[in-house]
């Protein structure tokens, strides 16, 4: 779109330029690119819309009427050269400035501009389509100042949004960079943890390895173990049978104890006869020494009393002797079984003592010993000759201990 005074009018502008000549001018409303005093907020759903700009709106297509007005204007156009491009302004449609930019024209290009006659018709229409002009730039104006000042409210909301959104990205970054440095350092923390539970995982290791090698050690012995249960359970068994067999033994032997002791006591008994019989002996001697004492004076009167009392007295030596005799073997044979006893007493201490307390308490013997260690002596058994009792040696077993 062009002016009269051949002035470009840009459809759309770069938000610095349109800043920069709203610095430059000085003749248009200042209310109308002045900043507004306070920014109003936009409506939540607006939020992350594109805004509604002049540089986003399509401009509209020309009119015929504005088509026909610059038809008549085509001889009063100044020959277009290349300027910095600038909004328009009310100091741009100057007169002064005109001409002045009519007479740089003329110098520029060397060709004359027809003048126009003050007054005139054409001066009059000029004036007309100038006003137009103008009032259709400065409507114009009045919108590009509206989308820019809401783009303004806009970018200044969104500018304390990013504001506010720095503000928290980096209070956020802070904490991430501090929960960061908190999860280095817990990382450090787990690193060295799980460098120490390597360590621990590999001493478990070896302690596994040494455990294992324990555990199959142990079941070797545990194995060897079953198997010298099961020998000495067998021994066990093999131990109660011959413990049942030396008990039967000992019950033998028990009895033949009885039974020792039953010849003992009547040996007692025959023993108490003999010094009965003895004292009696005795009595008879001291009775017949006092006959002897008495006789002594008819001693050769009483021949026949003397023959007969010398015979009384030598069978009362043969008996005397014969008691002595039987003394001494009885001594003899109580010394024989004194060192049988004793052997059979050390044989039975040789025995082990566990073997003897499983007896007793696996038996109850028909007979406790009344003397710890009293051991079962030979049987023995006596004789009657002449009227005397005489005991004699008989072969004894002797006990011997088991043996494993």
């Amino acid at each position: 779109m062009s002016t009269p005074a051949g002035v470009k009018m840009p459809h759309s502008l770069s938000a610095g330029r349109a800043g920069a000549g709203a610095r430059r001018a000085g003749a248009g409303d200042a209310g109308l690119h002045a900043t507004p005093a306070r920014t109003r907020p936009h409506v939540r759903k607006q939020l992350f819309l594109t805004p509604v700009n002049k540089f986003t709106v399509k401009p509209a297509a020309p009119s015929a009427h504005l088509e026909r007005i610059k038809s008549c204007l085509d001889q009063y156009t100044a020959p277009r050269h290349k300027i910095k491009t600038k909004a328009a302004s009310m100091e741009d449609l100057t007169p002064t400035k005109r001409i002045k930019r009519e007479k740089t024209v003329q110098e520029m290009s060397g060709r004359a501009v027809s003048k126009v006659v003050p007054g005139s018709v054409e001066q009059r229409a000029a004036a007309r389509v100038a006003r137009f002009m103008l009032l259709a730039a400065w409507r114009r104006r009045r919108h590009d100042v509206r989308l820019m000042r809401k783009t303004l409210e806009f970018q200044v909301s969104c500018s304390e949004r990013l504001r506010l959104q720095v503000s928290a990205l980096k209070y956020l970054l802070e904490s991430d960079t501090a929960k960061v440095r908190m999860a280095m350092r817990e990382l450090e923390r787990l690193r060295k943890m799980m460098k120490d539970k390597e360590e621990e995982r590999a001493l478990l290791e070896k302690e596994k390895t040494a455990l294992e090698k324990d555990v199959s050690a142990a079941e070797d012995r545990a194995s060897e173990m079953s198997i010298g249960w099961r020998n000495s359970r067998n021994e066990l068994e093999n131990t109660r049978a011959a413990a049942k067999k030396l008990e039967q033994q000992l019950k033998k032997e028990q009895d033949k104890v009885d039974k020792l002791e039953g010849e003992l006591s009547q040996h007692k008994v025959l023993v108490r006869s003999c010094q009965a019989q003895a004292a009696t002996l005795r009595r008879r001697l001291d009775e017949r020494g006092q006959l002897l004492q008495q006789t002594e004076e008819r001693l050769a009167e009483e021949i026949e009393a003397r023959a007969q009392c010398s015979s009384e007295c030598e069978c009362l030596r043969e008996l005397v002797s014969r008691h002595s005799l039987e003394a001494r073997v009885r001594a003899e044979q109580a010394a024989g079984l004194q060192v049988e006893l004793r052997h059979v007493r050390d044989q039975l201490d040789a025995w082990p003592a566990p073997l003897t307390r499983c007896i007793i308490s696996i038996t109850r013997p028909v007979r406790q010993p009344a003397v710890r260690g009293q051991v079962v002596g030979p049987a023995a058994h006596v004789r009657v000759s002449d009227g005397v009792v005489v005991p004699h040696a008989r072969k004894t077993r002797l006990l011997t201990p088991y043996t494993d």
